[in-house]
Parts: C-alpha cells; sequence; structure tokens
C-alpha cells in the first residue's frame, strides 16, 4: 500500500488556534499600523499560510510576568510548504530602522515549541524544517535607491534576513536562501 502524501499545512492548522489564522485578503498582504503593506507574492508550488500574533490585542503568554521581553514576538509567522519543505518564516515589520533582533529570537523559541508540540502529541512533521528570521523595514525600503534593483538577500550576523523590497514580498526568494 503507497503512503499517503499528507499535507503539512493541514498539520499546522490542526496545532494552532484558528483565530489568529489571517483568512481570504488578509492572507496575501502584510501590514504595520495600516501604514506599511506588503502584498504577497505566491509562486507556483508553494502554499502557505499566515498567522498574525498581536501582543497589543491578546496576552500570549499568560504563564509570564510582565518582565520586559517576555511577551515579544513577531508580527506574524508564514508557514509555507514547497514539495517536502516546510518553512517558518517569522516576519518583523518595522517603520524605522530599530532593531527586530529580540523579537526575531523569541520568535524562533515560540516556533520551535510548536515544532517540539507537534512531535509530543505525535503529529509527524517533515524532516525538512526550515525557520528564517526576517525583518521588513519601511524606512530602509524608502532609503534604497528606487533605481536599483534590490540586492541579494543574505543573512546577517544574527541569522537574520534584511528585506527591503518597498511593495511586495516574494516568498519564493526567501526560501531560496541557504
Amino acid at each position: 500500500m503507497a503512503k499517503q502524501i499528507v499535507n503539512q499545512l493541514d498539520l499546522i492548522q490542526t496545532l494552532l488556534e484558528d483565530k489568529f489564522l489571517e483568512k481570504g485578503n488578509d492572507a496575501k498582504v502584510l501590514i504595520e499600523k495600516n501604514i506599511m503593506k506588503r502584498n504577497i507574492v505566491v509562486h507556483n508550488g508553494i502554499t502557505h499560510l499566515l498567522y498574525r500574533y498581536d501582543p497589543d490585542k491578546i496576552k500570549l503568554f499568560p504563564y509570564f510576568s510582565s518582565k520586559s521581553g517576555l511577551h515579544k514576538i513577531c508580527d506574524y509567522i508564514l508557514f509555507a510548504s514547497e514539495g517536502q519543505h516546510l518553512h517558518l518564516l517569522l516576519i518583523e515589520l518595522k517603520l524605522g530602522t530599530e532593531s527586530a533582533t529580540n523579537q526575531l529570537i523569541a520568535s524562533e523559541c515560540f516556533a520551535e515549541f510548536i515544532l517540539n508540540s507537534a512531535k509530543r502529541v505525535g503529529i509527524e512533521l517533515t524532516n525538512n524544517i526550515h525557520i528564517k528570521k526576517i525583518r521588513v523595514s519601511e524606512e530602509r525600503s524608502k532609503r534604497r535607491n528606487r533605481t536599483t534593483k534590490p540586492g541579494k538577500l543574505e543573512l546577517d550576523q544574527n541569522g537574520i534576513i534584511n528585506y527591503d523590497h518597498s511593495d511586495v514580498f516574494r516568498i519564493k526568494e526567501v526560501l531560496d536562501i541557504h
């Protein structure tokens, strides 16, 4: 009997609370305070789910005190499935040039907790899992000379991708970074 191929994103949806899942048109755009907007460009062979965790609207980690930094998390977690690969894109949107390192590191811990929880309850995800931390800065994209093509995306010293495109967020471009 052939082994049934399981959709990785369906498994993710069994793990995570539906109220954080962006649906319809909201699943096609990254937005920060109605000022910053990036349309998500999806490519053939890639499917995704977009979750938004807004600590200003809900206390995500109720077991922590109000100590500074304990409630940090990125704006979005985008789960992308491509073939036998599952990508977790941790996305922090910044209007200015301030650092996103602490939020992205905290989000990486949260992403690993999600993956470890799946294992603990017997949900078998692919072995090809990739977590990427991404900072999108409105100010940096405006400063970049618009007549030049954006440079090749690379990881900085903290393992963070600085995504400086001004209008779009191309999933495939981020997935191809190693």
